[in-house]
Protein backbone atom coordinates (compact mmCIF):
# COMPACT_ATOMS: atom_id res chain seq x y z
CA UNK A 1 0.00 0.00 0.00
CA UNK A 2 2.71 2.27 0.74
CA UNK A 3 5.07 2.02 -2.61
CA UNK A 4 1.39 1.74 -4.51
CA UNK A 5 1.07 5.20 -3.28
CA UNK A 6 4.45 6.72 -3.75
CA UNK A 7 4.39 4.66 -6.81
CA UNK A 8 1.59 6.66 -8.35
CA UNK A 9 3.52 10.23 -7.99
CA UNK A 10 7.25 9.43 -8.38
CA UNK A 11 6.24 9.96 -12.37
CA UNK A 12 8.46 8.56 -15.25
CA UNK A 13 12.09 8.97 -13.36
CA UNK A 14 13.95 7.09 -11.09
CA UNK A 15 13.16 9.25 -7.76
CA UNK A 16 11.88 6.06 -5.45
CA UNK A 17 15.01 4.35 -6.38
CA UNK A 18 17.20 6.71 -5.92
CA UNK A 19 16.09 8.13 -2.77
CA UNK A 20 15.83 4.84 -1.05
CA UNK A 21 19.14 4.05 -2.13
CA UNK A 22 20.44 7.03 -0.89
CA UNK A 23 18.77 6.23 2.15
CA UNK A 24 20.79 3.29 2.67
CA UNK A 25 24.42 4.84 1.52
CA UNK A 26 24.14 7.47 4.55
CA UNK A 27 23.13 5.09 7.16
CA UNK A 28 25.91 2.69 5.95
CA UNK A 29 28.26 5.39 6.10
CA UNK A 30 26.75 7.02 9.63
CA UNK A 31 27.20 3.53 10.79
CA UNK A 32 30.86 3.21 9.69
CA UNK A 33 31.57 6.98 11.16
CA UNK A 34 29.21 5.59 14.55
CA UNK A 35 26.98 8.93 13.48
CA UNK A 36 23.25 8.93 15.22
CA UNK A 37 22.18 10.47 11.81
CA UNK A 38 21.68 7.22 10.24
CA UNK A 39 19.43 6.01 12.82
CA UNK A 40 17.27 9.60 12.57
CA UNK A 41 16.84 8.73 8.90
CA UNK A 42 15.54 5.37 9.81
CA UNK A 43 13.09 6.77 12.29
CA UNK A 44 11.94 9.28 10.30
CA UNK A 45 11.41 6.82 7.08
CA UNK A 46 9.41 4.30 9.97
CA UNK A 47 7.52 7.64 10.53
CA UNK A 48 6.76 9.03 7.43
CA UNK A 49 5.26 5.43 6.10
CA UNK A 50 3.22 5.05 9.26
CA UNK A 51 1.73 9.22 8.58
CA UNK A 52 2.27 9.93 5.70
CA UNK A 53 3.15 7.37 2.96
CA UNK A 54 -0.28 5.43 3.38
CA UNK A 55 -3.77 5.61 2.04
CA UNK A 56 -5.15 6.78 4.76
CA UNK A 57 -3.03 9.61 4.87
CA UNK A 58 -3.63 9.91 1.37
CA UNK A 59 -7.54 10.39 1.73
CA UNK A 60 -7.44 12.56 4.66
CA UNK A 61 -5.14 14.99 2.68
CA UNK A 62 -7.77 14.46 -0.36
CA UNK A 63 -10.72 15.85 1.91
CA UNK A 64 -8.77 18.67 2.30
CA UNK A 65 -7.10 19.69 -1.14
CA UNK A 66 -6.47 18.12 -4.34
CA UNK A 67 -6.36 14.80 -4.09
CA UNK A 68 -4.69 14.07 -7.37
CA UNK A 69 -1.76 16.66 -7.06
CA UNK A 70 -0.79 18.31 -3.83
CA UNK A 71 -0.39 15.41 -1.50
CA UNK A 72 3.19 14.47 -3.32
CA UNK A 73 4.46 18.06 -1.33
CA UNK A 74 4.12 15.61 1.28
CA UNK A 75 7.16 13.26 0.27
CA UNK A 76 8.70 15.32 -2.34
CA UNK A 77 11.02 17.71 -0.42
CA UNK A 78 12.85 14.65 1.42
CA UNK A 79 12.88 13.13 -1.00
CA UNK A 80 14.61 15.18 -3.60
CA UNK A 81 16.84 17.14 -0.76
CA UNK A 82 18.29 13.55 0.52
CA UNK A 83 18.83 12.40 -3.40
CA UNK A 84 20.61 16.08 -3.65
CA UNK A 85 22.79 15.49 -0.32
CA UNK A 86 24.49 11.93 -1.27
CA UNK A 87 25.23 13.52 -5.02
CA UNK A 88 26.47 16.19 -3.62
CA UNK A 89 28.56 14.79 -0.46
CA UNK A 90 29.90 12.28 -3.15
CA UNK A 91 31.25 15.37 -5.82
CA UNK A 92 32.64 16.92 -3.67
CA UNK A 93 34.45 14.55 -1.65
CA UNK A 94 38.49 13.76 -1.98
CA UNK A 95 37.98 10.52 -3.63
CA UNK A 96 38.05 10.10 -7.20
CA UNK A 97 35.53 7.14 -7.14
CA UNK A 98 32.92 8.78 -5.85
CA UNK A 99 33.31 11.76 -7.88
CA UNK A 100 33.28 9.36 -10.83
CA UNK A 101 29.41 7.21 -9.58
CA UNK A 102 28.27 10.45 -8.10
CA UNK A 103 28.78 12.23 -11.26
CA UNK A 104 27.12 9.26 -13.37
CA UNK A 105 24.04 8.52 -10.72
CA UNK A 106 23.62 12.90 -11.49
CA UNK A 107 23.52 12.00 -15.35
CA UNK A 108 21.52 8.83 -14.84
CA UNK A 109 18.94 10.92 -13.18
CA UNK A 110 18.18 13.27 -15.45
CA UNK A 111 18.69 10.77 -18.42
CA UNK A 112 16.32 8.97 -17.12
CA UNK A 113 14.18 11.11 -14.71
CA UNK A 114 13.70 13.64 -17.66
CA UNK A 115 14.04 11.80 -20.76
CA UNK A 116 16.87 14.09 -22.01
CA UNK A 117 19.47 12.19 -23.83
CA UNK A 118 21.62 14.34 -25.33
CA UNK A 119 20.51 14.54 -29.40
CA UNK A 120 20.80 17.26 -31.88
CA UNK A 121 16.93 17.93 -31.07
CA UNK A 122 17.46 18.11 -27.21
CA UNK A 123 20.49 20.46 -27.12
CA UNK A 124 18.50 22.96 -29.22
CA UNK A 125 16.25 25.25 -27.35
CA UNK A 126 12.90 23.41 -28.20
CA UNK A 127 9.38 26.15 -28.97
CA UNK A 128 7.65 23.53 -27.54
CA UNK A 129 9.15 23.23 -24.01
CA UNK A 130 6.32 21.26 -22.50
CA UNK A 131 5.62 19.22 -25.56
CA UNK A 132 2.24 20.19 -25.50
CA UNK A 133 -0.31 19.32 -28.27
CA UNK A 134 -0.36 21.33 -30.97
CA UNK A 135 -4.30 21.78 -30.78
CA UNK A 136 -3.79 23.28 -27.36
CA UNK A 137 -1.25 26.15 -28.07
CA UNK A 138 -3.37 27.37 -31.53
CA UNK A 139 -6.48 27.65 -29.21
CA UNK A 140 -4.63 29.41 -26.92
CA UNK A 141 -3.38 32.32 -28.99
CA UNK A 142 -6.87 32.15 -30.98
CA UNK A 143 -8.47 32.95 -27.76
CA UNK A 144 -5.80 35.68 -26.30
CA UNK A 145 -5.78 37.16 -30.86
CA UNK A 146 -9.56 37.27 -30.22
CA UNK A 147 -9.57 38.74 -26.66
CA UNK A 148 -10.00 43.34 -26.28
CA UNK A 149 -11.52 43.06 -22.85
CA UNK A 150 -10.24 44.55 -19.57
CA UNK A 151 -8.83 41.69 -17.02
CA UNK A 152 -8.45 37.84 -18.25
CA UNK A 153 -10.53 35.76 -20.93
CA UNK A 154 -12.62 32.90 -19.24
CA UNK A 155 -12.81 29.57 -21.13
CA UNK A 156 -14.43 26.48 -20.84
CA UNK A 157 -12.46 23.36 -22.31
CA UNK A 158 -12.72 19.71 -21.94
CA UNK A 159 -10.46 17.37 -19.40
CA UNK A 160 -8.11 16.98 -22.36
CA UNK A 161 -7.46 20.64 -23.37
CA UNK A 162 -7.94 22.29 -19.76
CA UNK A 163 -4.20 21.78 -18.40
CA UNK A 164 -2.54 21.73 -21.50
CA UNK A 165 -3.96 25.21 -22.47
CA UNK A 166 -3.32 26.31 -18.95
CA UNK A 167 0.22 25.72 -19.07
CA UNK A 168 0.82 27.18 -22.04
CA UNK A 169 -0.96 30.51 -21.59
CA UNK A 170 -1.57 31.27 -17.65
CA UNK A 171 -3.56 34.21 -18.68
CA UNK A 172 -6.46 32.02 -20.23
CA UNK A 173 -8.63 31.82 -16.32
CA UNK A 174 -10.75 28.31 -16.38
CA UNK A 175 -14.46 28.62 -17.09
CA UNK A 176 -15.06 24.90 -15.41
CA UNK A 177 -13.23 24.53 -12.00
CA UNK A 178 -11.51 20.73 -11.49
CA UNK A 179 -13.39 20.46 -8.04
CA UNK A 180 -16.40 20.96 -10.44
CA UNK A 181 -14.95 18.03 -13.27
CA UNK A 182 -14.62 15.91 -10.00
CA UNK A 183 -17.93 16.01 -8.45
CA UNK A 184 -19.71 15.24 -12.14
CA UNK A 185 -17.30 12.22 -12.61
CA UNK A 186 -18.63 11.22 -9.19
CA UNK A 187 -22.25 11.95 -8.75
CA UNK A 188 -23.27 12.71 -12.63
CA UNK A 189 -25.00 15.90 -13.87
CA UNK A 190 -27.25 17.11 -11.35
CA UNK A 191 -28.59 20.59 -13.08
CA UNK A 192 -30.87 21.68 -10.49
CA UNK A 193 -30.03 20.55 -6.77
CA UNK A 194 -26.21 19.93 -7.70
CA UNK A 195 -23.41 21.95 -6.30
CA UNK A 196 -21.77 23.21 -9.50
CA UNK A 197 -25.13 23.05 -11.76
CA UNK A 198 -23.57 26.00 -13.54
CA UNK A 199 -20.70 24.42 -14.31
CA UNK A 200 -22.07 20.75 -14.88
CA UNK A 201 -24.41 22.25 -18.15
CA UNK A 202 -20.94 23.88 -19.66
CA UNK A 203 -19.63 20.53 -18.87
CA UNK A 204 -22.24 18.93 -20.69
CA UNK A 205 -21.81 20.92 -23.67
CA UNK A 206 -17.70 21.09 -24.38
CA UNK A 207 -16.93 17.53 -23.01
CA UNK A 208 -19.19 15.37 -24.75
CA UNK A 209 -21.43 17.61 -27.24
CA UNK A 210 -24.93 17.39 -25.50
CA UNK A 211 -27.67 20.27 -27.18
CA UNK A 212 -29.99 20.20 -24.03
CA UNK A 213 -31.25 23.57 -23.13
CA UNK A 214 -29.51 26.66 -24.76
CA UNK A 215 -31.29 29.22 -22.66
CA UNK A 216 -30.41 27.18 -19.72
CA UNK A 217 -26.52 26.88 -20.45
CA UNK A 218 -26.68 30.56 -21.75
CA UNK A 219 -27.74 31.55 -17.66
CA UNK A 220 -24.55 29.32 -17.12
CA UNK A 221 -21.84 30.94 -19.66
CA UNK A 222 -23.48 34.49 -17.70
CA UNK A 223 -23.12 33.43 -14.51
CA UNK A 224 -19.57 31.86 -15.01
CA UNK A 225 -18.33 35.24 -16.79
CA UNK A 226 -17.39 32.41 -19.42
CA UNK A 227 -15.85 34.50 -22.66
CA UNK A 228 -14.88 31.31 -24.64
CA UNK A 229 -16.07 27.89 -25.19
CA UNK A 230 -13.62 25.33 -27.16
CA UNK A 231 -15.51 22.15 -28.54
CA UNK A 232 -14.75 19.45 -30.66
CA UNK A 233 -16.04 19.82 -34.23
CA UNK A 234 -17.40 16.72 -34.49
CA UNK A 235 -19.81 17.85 -31.83
CA UNK A 236 -21.98 19.61 -35.02
CA UNK A 237 -22.26 22.57 -31.80
CA UNK A 238 -22.43 25.59 -34.76
CA UNK A 239 -26.33 25.92 -34.83
CA UNK A 240 -27.14 25.20 -31.10
CA UNK A 241 -24.64 28.08 -30.18
CA UNK A 242 -25.85 30.67 -32.35
CA UNK A 243 -28.81 30.44 -30.79
CA UNK A 244 -27.06 31.96 -27.70
CA UNK A 245 -24.72 34.26 -29.35
CA UNK A 246 -21.57 31.96 -29.37
CA UNK A 247 -20.18 32.27 -32.70
CA UNK A 248 -16.56 30.05 -34.36
CA UNK A 249 -13.79 32.03 -34.19
CA UNK A 250 -11.04 29.91 -35.29
CA UNK A 251 -11.12 25.73 -35.74
CA UNK A 252 -7.71 24.54 -34.32
CA UNK A 253 -7.35 20.74 -35.04
CA UNK A 254 -10.61 18.99 -33.94
CA UNK A 255 -11.95 21.80 -32.01
CA UNK A 256 -13.98 24.83 -32.73
CA UNK A 257 -13.23 27.78 -30.41
CA UNK A 258 -16.73 29.84 -29.69
CA UNK A 259 -17.02 33.23 -28.80
CA UNK A 260 -19.83 34.98 -26.94
CA UNK A 261 -20.42 38.21 -28.83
Amino acid sequence: MILDVLRQYHGDGIYLEAFLASAVLVCFLCHKKKSDTGKKIIWGLVLSAVFIFNDLAYRVVGKLTDLTTYYRFFWIFPVTFLIAYVLVQGLFSQGFKKKFFAIAAFLACIAVGGNLFLTKAKVQKPQNLYGLDDQAIAVAEAVMQDWTGEGHPVAAFDMYLEYQVRIYEPQIYWGISRPAYLDQAKNGYDYENGKYKYQQRVIAAVNEGLQEDAKALDRSLEHLEIDYLVIRIDFGMDGYLSQIGCLPIADCGAYRVYARR
